[in-house]
Order: structure tokens, then C-alpha cells, then sequence
């Protein structure tokens, strides 16, 4: 809250999650929490509402730092998976001005992608770069993980997906750890959708066989299919 505070906010809306993915496992843990921060943003003179969300399953279809800025480019452009677009519009229309279909259409139409842009080069910066974030930071190793049957996704457990994105090095276990901004999964199925034997589950983003070796068995394990 001390960082989001010193932007000088009138409104603020905090994304709040629950579940194996998320620090806040309960959904009334995770209320207590939004609670004490919307009453300290409050105090501070911010409009502040929040949203709780969960997080059983990873949000989007992919997990890694490029790999969710890249898909946080194809949201803005109007191309982002189901669930993304849906928490998205849901936290813009806690602090816009506009009605929610007004903000469906400014991402469906590149509005959106182009105030970004605008936003990006008043400060100097580049954001066209983000277009090539897999080009910039790609990993050299690709492993698709496969249904070994048929039947519907029940579980992905994003706990366990988390897990193995840190033993292939998309966070710090400890606070002097590098952080490897091309690895991680995409394309990463969503609860209840169908797959064929053999059809991709995920795809995982290694730098090494080692790393890929070690997280390989978690996420084996965190897709349950019925």
C-alpha cells in the first residue's frame, strides 16, 4: 500500500486472491486483508475499493514474467484469454468513469493498447519493445507437457505450477537469486476444457534440462484430467 499511495491516487482498486496460488489461501483470509488495506488507503484520502478473485487455477494461460507480458500486450490489443479480459474489465470499472461495455470496446478495439503506448513514450520509454518480449527473453528449451488421455481438465493447480516456476528460476527462493525473465508456461489449459490423448496441456519454458528436469514432476502433477 506504501508504494501505491505515494502515486498520489484519487482511486485505487486492489485485486485481492485466494486460493493454493495465492499468499491468502481462504476466501475470508483474503477478506480480512482487503478490508485493512482499503481502510488504510481510505485514512489516506484514496477512494479505494477492491475486488477478491481466485486463484486455484493460474490467471490467463501463462506463467513467467515475459511470458505474462506478452500476454498483458495481447489483453491491451484485444486478444487476451477469456478470463484475463474478465478480471481486467471488472477492476477497470471499479475506478473508470465509463461503462463497463465501453471499456470491453476500447480493448476489443486497440484503444486501449494505444494509451498505453502514449502513457509508455510521455515517460521515455519504448513500448513497441513489448511487442517483442518472447524475442528479447526466450528460453532455449520448449516442453510441451501432453494429455496422457482424454477427458476434461479438473485441476491446475496453480500452487504447484508456482512451485515449479521457481525451480526454473522465474522467482528468488532466496533474496539474492537472479530472476530469468524468458522462463515459465504458455498455453496453459483452463478448468474445464476438454482434451484429446495427447493433445498440449502447457508448454514449459527452460533454460536448462536440469531445470526442466526438476519441475517437470510438479507440474505433472498439478493437471488433473477426468
Amino acid at each position: 500500500m506504501s508504494k501505491k499511495l505515494a502515486e498520489s491516487l484519487d482511486r485505487l482498486v486492489l485485486d485481492v486472491k485466494f486460493g493454493s496460488g495465492a499468499f491468502m489461501k481462504t476466501r475470508g483470509e483474503a477478506a480480512e486483508l482487503a478490508e485493512a488495506m482499503t481502510t488504510v488507503g481510505r485514512e489516506m484520502g484514496v477512494a479505494v475499493s477492491h475486488l477478491l478473485s481466485p486463484m486455484d487455477e493460474p490467471l490467463g494461460r501463462a506463467v513467467g514474467n515475459a511470458l505474462e507480458v506478452a500476454e498483458a500486450v495481447e489483453t491491451l490489443q484485444g486478444r487476451g484469454p477469456r478470463d484475463l479480459v474478465e478480471l481486467t474489465l471488472n477492476l477497470a470499472a471499479q475506478v473508470a468513469f465509463a461503462p463497463r461495455a465501453q471499456l470491453a470496446g476500447w480493448l476489443n478495439d486497440g484503444t486501449a493498447w494505444e494509451k498505453f503506448v502514449a502513457l509508455v513514450e510521455a515517460q521515455e520509454g519504448d513500448a513497441r519493445a513489448l511487442e517483442k518480449m518472447m524475442t528479447i527473453h526466450a528460453a532455449p528449451i520448449r516442453h510441451t507437457l501432453s494429455a496422457p488421455r482424454g477427458g476434461v481438465i479438473r485441476k491446475t493447480d496453480a500452487g504447484r505450477i508456482g512451485r515449479a516456476a521457481l525451480f526454473l528460476g522465474a522467482g528468488r527462493a532466496q533474496a539474492h537469486h537472479a530472476i530469468d525473465f524468458g522462463v515459465g508456461f504458455s498455453k496453459i489449459k483452463k478448468l474445464g476444457e476438454k482434451v484429446e490423448p495427447q493433445e498440449t496441456l502447457l508448454v514449459i519454458h527452460a533454460r536448462t534440462e536440469h531445470d526442466l528436469a526438476s519441475a517437470l514432476p510438479m507440474v505433472e502433477e498439478a493437471v488433473v484430467i477426468d
